[in-house]
């Protein structure tokens, strides 16, 4: 653009436009109070010119006078519509405000004036990431490319929007046109190997796995990353059910690593025995033997034998774990007891062990079981105890909760400073229904081992499901840094230690405290939108250091982002509540605390209240901190908008291509939102009558 052509507002002598450029200097190495000073002796020569202000209002934003900052932006917009600095500003204020939409139109106002600014486009294109326009993705680095083509990272973004919306032909040939710009394919290259990689795996997704083979042997010098290489070509191998080799690779993975699952299933498949279980049962003997301290080896027959095979294998499996004192033997088994007839022959191999241990006879007066070789008498107390805590987890996981209650005791009068088996006792107390004595449980536990964090953690959990909420705070509290109070919540926060914040939440609600329990599950909600907006560096960083194949799955990963558990079981919550409180205002909520009470009753009890809300006003006035002026919630609790704040909770489920159970939820919201509707026009209907 001509000087001619520069609006006046934007006009600048050239001593202040160099001042001007400093400014950017000096913003893109964040010495704002600098750029400040610069800036304002600009505006006192040119009050008015649009750049400056936006410049300027941008530097406020980040040192923490967002408002002010806000409105100079906006001014120096109006003062110069025409500018693309002022645009792009614009956008990167909503940026840095996650409202990526809003920011997305501001760039594209920008390049409208400055189409091939290289800045811009690529600031786009981050969001267009971000968004998941992959369409639009693929136009701004079309763009970026064709001004910058002596780049790798601009060949692999555009060649990732292609592989985003599945045009894999195109994408394939992307990376191909780049590497034929290279005059001599570099070795040991980290960067250049990732790249080789993802081409492979571009190709193997477009269907051709024959040629994503070959393209993976002839590249095979040139990638440094072996294990990926190895899997690749052992995965490529089966699909072409080219079966001896496949059997090789695998083979060789094994060595590696036999303590992968997919190392095992992959030789099943190359073998073709993925079904045969006779023949799977003779290759888990031999790999049992070959690789003898994997466990995989040993418990993955136990998913497909049955019958007295099934005996024996889980016979063996078992006394060998208890024999050696494994105390996560039954974490181990666990996933088999959604079998019954399993169920029943892992407790019947457990009792015979018990009874062999402790020379006892079966209930038909015959001894349980003949010593065998792994039965010899050779038992020490520390295995008799481990055998009986095992029972205990198998009778508590099976509904027996007397009968572990009773072994569970046995251990701890055996060991009582075994640790897990105060655990244990108190996650059978809790699943009984008995909360309290789960809870002192807990804390005994805690108590024989006080350096130990988890179990810290889980006597913190247990005490908030016991309501113990000042007890549970100072629990928690030994391994945070404490804050002002004394009490390491605000901490927790910071951690981002969701369990708490929702068992906290929880609690809360249990309590009648509506206000800090919609405070806690709000606060899990902030983090998952954190984790959103945390990948928006990503979409630069892995593009520019060529970690595609990594970056594919964080993508992918995102997208499943709040179909986890953490976030639906907090959101669940809050979505509850926010309905309970539409349900029942707050002046049907007052009348009910004093429903059924006398006139006597009535009065102490609303002196009662205006004492706990006059001590809970001044503990808010003490907590209140520079980023947050409602510690308590009232501001959640007294929402005029319930149901728009659940929907919020909602919408990110709904909008998750993994389905949970979510739409009864959103049914729910929406009836109401619709029976609010009809009252609010109906009540408008009878105004105007």
């Amino acid at each position: 653009m001509s000087t001619a052509a520069i609006p006046k507002a934007r006009y600048l002598p050239p001593k202040e436009a160099g001042s001007f450029r400093q400014i950017l200097q000096l913003y893109e190495t964040r010495q704002y109070k600098k750029a400040l000073k610069v800036a304002d002796t600009i505006l006192k020569k040119f009050p008015d010119h649009g750049e400056t202000l936006a410049m300027k209002g941008l530097i406020l934003c980040f040192s923490e006078k967002k408002e002010e900052g806000h409105e100079l932006i906006k001014k120096g917009l109006r003062n110069d519509l025409t500018s693309f600095i002022c645009w792009h500003v614009y956008g990167l204020f909503y940026r840095s405000e996650r409202n990526f939409e809003e920011a997305a139109k501001c760039y594209v106002h920008a390049l409208k004036y400055a189409p091939d600014n290289t800045n811009i486009l690529r600031d786009l294109a981050l969001l267009q990431c971000q968004m998941r326009n992959w369409e639009g993705l693929i136009t701004s680095r079309k763009s970026i490319l064709s001004q910058r083509p002596n780049v790798r990272q601009h060949w692999t973004g555009l060649a990732l929007g292609y592989h985003m919306v599945k045009n894999y032909e195109l994408a394939e040939n992307i990376l191909s046109k780049y590497e034929e710009t290279l005059k001599e394919p570099p070795k040991e290259d980290y960067e250049h190997s990732e790249l080789v990689l993802y081409k492979s795996m571009i190709i193997y997704e477009s269907g051709n796995v024959k040629r994503a083979l070959e393209h993976l042997e002839s590249v095979a010098d040139q990638v440094t990353d072996k294990l990926s290489l190895m899997e690749y070509r052992a995965k490529y191998l089966l699909d072409l059910e080219r079966l001896p080799e496949a059997v090789k690779a695998y083979t060789k993975l094994l060595r590696r690593n036999p303590d992968n699952k997919e190392y095992f299933f992959g030789l099943e498949k190359a073998l073709g025995i993925k079904d045969d279980v006779e023949k799977k049962k003779a290759l888990y003997q031999v790999l049992a033997k070959q690789y003898k301290y994997s466990d995989l080896a040993k418990s993955i027959p136990l998913s497909f034998l049955s019958g007295e095979d099934f005996r024996e294998a889980v016979r063996s499996y078992i006394v060998g774990l208890l024999s050696r004192g494994v105390p996560s033997a039954f974490v181990n088994l666990k996933p088999l007891y959604a079998d019954e007839a399993k169920v029943k022959v892992i407790e019947e191999v457990a009792l015979e062990f018990l009874r062999t241990l402790t020379g006892t006879r079966a209930t038909d007066g015959t001894n349980g079981i003949d010593n065998g070789p792994d039965m010899d008498g050779d038992s020490t107390p520390t295995t008799y105890l481990w055998t009986i805590y095992y029972l205990a987890q198998h009778y508590s996981k099976v509904g027996e909760a007397d009968l572990a209650l009773e072994y569970i005791t046995k251990a701890i009068e055996h060991t009582p400073t075994l640790v897990e088996a105060h655990m244990v006792k108190a996650k059978i107390l809790k699943r009984k229904g008995d909360l309290v004595a789960a809870s002192e449980s807990m804390t005994t536990a805690r108590e024989l081992d006080l350096q130990d964090r988890f179990v810290n953690t889980k006597a913190a959990k247990y005490l908030m499901r016991a309501g113990k909420t000042d007890e549970a705070i100072n629990v928690v509290s030994l391994f945070t840094k404490n804050d002002a109070h004394g009490k390491g919540v605000a901490d927790l926060h910071e951690m981002q230690a969701i369990w708490f914040l929702t068992e906290q939440g929880e609690m809360f609600n249990r309590l009648g405290k509506i206000g800090l329990a919609l405070k806690r599950f709000e606060a899990v909600k902030k983090i998952f939108d954190d984790r959103w907006g945390d990948q928006f560096d990503y979409h630069q960083y892995c593009v520019r250091r060529g970690t595609m194949r990594a970056y594919v799955d964080l993508v992918q990963w995102e997208e499943t982002l709040y179909s986890e558990h953490e976030y639906t079981r907090a959101a669940f919550d809050a979505i509850q509540t926010y309905i309970s409180l539409y349900d029942t205002p707050k002046s049907a909520r007052v009348a009910a605390e004093f429903e059924g009470l006398t006139e006597e009753e009535r009065k102490k009890a609303i002196k009662k209240a205006k004492r706990e809300r006059a001590k809970l006003n001044k503990k808010s006035e003490t907590e209140k901190s520079a980023n947050d002026d409602d510690p308590l919630g009232k501001n959640l609790e007294n929402t005029t908008t319930p149901l728009e704040m659940a929907e919020q909770f909602w919408k990110p489920i709904a909008d998750s291509p993994v389905k949970v159970p979510s739409w009864t939820w959103g049914e729910e919201i929406a009836k109401r939102k619709e029976h609010s509707a009809a009252r609010v026009e109906s009540e408008t209907t009878d105004t105007t009558a």
